[in-house]
């Protein structure tokens, strides 16, 4: 059995968009990722489903990533990348 001691992301920000619909999530979040440096992770959290197809697409033409999305009971955490 092999374990592994690699730690999940840590994010350096957090912002709690709960209750906000697309695309206010997303505008916010780039707002808050261009005052970001390089390599930063950003957190988002969001009660809106919709963030899950958007949110991947949108940033497809800039630097930044998408590298993970969890949902809970009720709002879907995305870790987002500076690029």
């Amino acid at each position: 059995m092999t374990e592994t001691t690699e730690k999940p992301c840590q994010a350096d920000r957090v912002l709690d968009l709960k209750g906000w619909g697309c695309p206010w999530v997303i505008l916010k979040a780039k707002s808050w990722l261009s005052r970001m440096n390089a390599g930063e992770i950003l957190e988002v959290i969001s009660s809106d489903a919709q963030i899950q197809k958007s949110f991947a697409h949108v940033l497809e033409r800039t630097k930044d990533k998408v590298i993970s999305i969890e949902h809970d009971e009720d709002c879907y955490h995305v870790l987002v990348k500076r690029g």
